[in-house]
């Protein structure tokens, strides 16, 4: 794996809109969509990489893990406050679960935003052809 594989300032890219998603979704609304907002946070990250599906791959993993640790503890300070830090160990397996749901919508995501990005670069390459 080359060093220009990891596209660092796509990830904290990534990780500014995951935050400003999961603040938008989950804090403000009430609705845990957390999810989603790994999904799509991993389409900007894969498009915004380009190159091919292994790049997508690893920036997404890469992005998966930092971005579900982000949550995670966005998460455990959310419960600390509401007063669940008594059992905040019964909801251990909830929040790895959540980490690990989170990685795995990021991967798919990057793939996603690959794909995009090279269908998005042939359409406008036949466009300038029929030009």
């Amino acid at each position: 794996m080359n060093k220009e594989m990891i596209k660092w300032r796509t990830i904290l890219i990534g990780l500014f809109i995951l935050v400003a998603l999961y603040v938008v979704s989950n804090i403000i609304s009430g609705l845990n969509i957390s999810l989603i907002d790994f999904l799509l946070a991993g389409i900007a990250i894969g498009f915004m990489v380009g190159g091919n599906i292994k790049d997508g791959l690893v920036n997404g993993a890469i992005f998966g893990v930092i971005g579900g640790v982000t949550v995670t503890i966005i998460l455990v300070v959310m419960y600390s406050l509401a007063g669940y830090s008594s059992v905040l160990v019964l909801l251990l397996g909830t929040l790895i679960s959540y980490l690990i749901l989170g990685i795995i919508f990021s991967l798919v995501g990057g793939i996603l935003g690959v794909l995009v990005k090279l269908e998005t670069e042939n359409n406008s390459e036949q466009l300038k052809e029929v030009k």
